[in-house]
């Protein structure tokens, strides 16, 4: 399928995920990884059940891989600005690995994102969190369509719908209800309309990495969570 080329203009954003414990240092380098200059600038920042490690690697890219607590790779997603190229996000999800062995990709797949620069390192990784938690659950049978932030971890829910990203859900859902798309066109983009991909879910990782649009409408109405 030809690759579809469009500007996300109007797009709003979801809620900022309760980073527990942030830091500023280098983590634990995967398997392939770029090597970032050095005095690169990292961050470290503790999810639940993970840890996600970002870095700067150069001017046109930024990497974030995300481990699980025993150190396992689990996710990573590589931002990159070419010139004259519409900044993309290219991510791989890797397979739960044995005691001492790597992780190898379970599944891959890239985006093209609205963004008029790299995003920063904390943008960079709730977009890669975002992604990270949507693809882990695409092919799944557990049903969600709830109101506000329902793709994110539960313990993230009533947080990210009612922080400064919480209307990117909002979008994303009316956009998924426009198109007839469903969680799996995050890893199957070709079996469902090309605005799925293209618009719906470039779009929320763009409102995610760079947006800060207020709450989901979930918090006024009081029923976040619910299904809709």
């Amino acid at each position: 399928m030809g690759r579809v080329l469009l500007r996300l203009v109007a797009f709003a954003a979801v809620g900022a995920l309760a980073f527990v414990g942030c830091s500023v240092e280098s983590g634990p380098e995967s398997a392939g990884e770029p090597q970032a200059e050095e005095g690169a600038e990292t961050l470290t920042v503790e999810l639940e059940g993970s840890v996600a490690h970002a870095v700067r690697i150069d001017a046109s890219q930024v990497r974030v891989d995300i481990y699980d607590r025993a150190g396992v790779l689990q996710f990573s997603a590589d931002y990159r600005a070419i010139e004259g190229q519409m900044p993309s996000v290219a991510w791989t999800l890797f397979q739960p690995a044995a005691a001492g062995e790597p992780a190898a990709a379970a599944a891959s797949g890239a985006l093209e994102v609205e963004m008029d620069e790299l995003p920063t390192l904390d943008g960079a990784v709730t977009g890669a969190a975002l992604i990270h938690a949507q693809v882990s659950r695409a092919d799944s049978s557990e049903a969600y369509d709830n109101w506000g932030c329902d793709l994110l971890p539960g313990a993230y829910n009533g947080i990210v719908s009612c922080g400064t990203k919480g209307a990117c859900c909002d979008v994303h859902d009316a956009c998924f209800a426009t198109y007839g798309c469903n969680a799996g066109s995050w890893t199957r983009p070709w079996d469902y309309a090309w605005q799925c991909s293209a618009i719906c879910n470039a779009g929320a990782v763009g409102c995610f990495t760079s947006l800060h649009p207020g709450p989901s409408e979930c918090c006024w109405l009081g029923n976040c969570g619910q299904p809709r």
